[in-house]
């Protein structure tokens, strides 16, 4: 195998991962799932701002 080829198949495992965070991040039903696919988001994609837990529609404050 070449290098171009094996950087060919990192970058399309890369986009497909994290494409399906995002749509999962974006259109899950449980509000855990969506929260935890965002924090793997803010892993894998450098320079992405870590929403507040207030996007979501959960208690804001120190004790949430």
């Amino acid at each position: 195998m070449t290098v171009g080829l094996l950087s060919t198949i990192a970058a399309v495992f890369y986009g497909s991962t994290v494409s399906v965070l995002a749509l999962t991040a974006t259109f899950a039903r449980r509000r855990t799932l969506r929260r935890e696919a965002r924090s793997t988001l803010a892993v894998l994609v450098p320079g992405r701002a870590v929403e507040s837990p207030q996007a979501d529609g959960g208690p804001a404050g120190p004790g949430s």
